[in-house]
């Protein structure tokens, strides 16, 4: 058995997701020198939900491996790529929530309101992209974005480009547009400032070649090398995640178990529609225990 453990990204985030990680909460709070929020309220600011969901995935992964289940492969969607980071060995925790930090609060500086993310559902990404190009307008900008399935495709600007890229879309015959829980314009050309000064920081942290493969967001590739990752993890912000990729790269590669660190289980249901024949897990819905006694009985049949 080869196992994927999978991180999500915005838009996963569910109030109160921190309540059992203390001694994370308490440790980043020391790093940052600030109070870490989960409630609701806090949750409509792409600062606090970005250090939550890393911080989940760090903590929940790190339980996991503790209990003797570990990973081959780590793929991490947006910001769950720096919890993908630290499990491969590359960062270390404390250099990694301090990038997080970073890159949070500039995302929200640099759009405070206006701008976010949707989703297409039921076209191509040549089609969605047709959609965003006749929409575009450079006062109401919108940019494909993520390529989560081969029709399912989201889109990233502002919320004036993205409901009329959802209209030309509804025409091309989309079979659904939702708008996402996420209040930024990521990955898109509009954060390429951003991705800059991500480069800059994370030329001055000490790295490792990645202990376990790491999935890079920007090309799909699997990656070991160093600076290749840390170049994925400042540059993706601005590029669209091919998760489609990542994933399809994992399953040539052997994979056959995909665990999604928590909140939630989007990245399960679009590993299983594209690749029936594996096993997912998702961890918010059968707890700790359920996930090691699964591998532990999985390991024994395939024996």
């Amino acid at each position: 058995m080869k196992i994927v453990f999978t991180f999500p990204g915005q838009g996963a985030q569910i109030p109160g997701m921190l309540q059992d990680v203390p001694h994370y909460v308490k440790k980043a709070e020391r790093i940052i020198g600030a109070s870490i929020l989960d409630d609701e309220k806090a949750f409509q600011s792409t600062i606090w939900i970005q250090l939550a969901l890393f911080l989940k995935g760090v903590a929940v992964a790190e339980r996991l491996i503790e209990k003797n289940v570990c990973p081959q492969f780590v793929a991490g969607h947006s910001i769950g790529a720096f919890a993908a980071a630290v499990i491969s060995g590359v960062l270390t925790f404390e250099d990694a929530l301090k990038m997080v930090w970073h890159r949070a609060k500039r995302m929200d500086e640099a759009y405070p309101e206006g701008y976010g993310m949707g989703v297409i559902c039921g076209l191509t990404e040549r089609e969605v992209k047709k959609a965003v190009d006749l929409a575009y307008h450079v006062q109401f900008p919108v940019h494909l974005s993520n390529i989560n399935a081969e029709q399912q495709i989201a889109v990233s600007g502002s919320w004036q480009g993205i409901e009329k890229a959802f209209q030309f879309a509804k025409q091309f015959g989309a079979q659904k547009t939702t708008i996402l829980q996420v209040p930024i314009p990521s990955h898109s050309p509009l954060m390429a400032e951003l991705s800059e000064e991500l480069l800059d920081l994370i030329s001055k942290v000490p790295l490792n070649d990645a202990n376990i493969p790491y999935l890079a967001n920007r090309t799909g590739r699997m990656l070991s090398d160093k600076n290749k990752i840390s170049e994925d993890l400042a540059l993706n912000v601005a590029f669209p995640v091919r998760w489609n990729d990542m994933t399809e790269v994992c399953v040539e590669s052997g994979a056959d178990c995909f665990i999604e660190m928590p909140p939630g289980h989007v990245l399960s249901n679009l590993v299983k529609q594209a690749h029936e024949t594996t096993r997912q897990i998702v961890v918010d819905e059968v707890g700790l225990e359920a996930t090691q006694y699964l591998i532990k009985k999985w390991k024994e049949q395939d024996e």
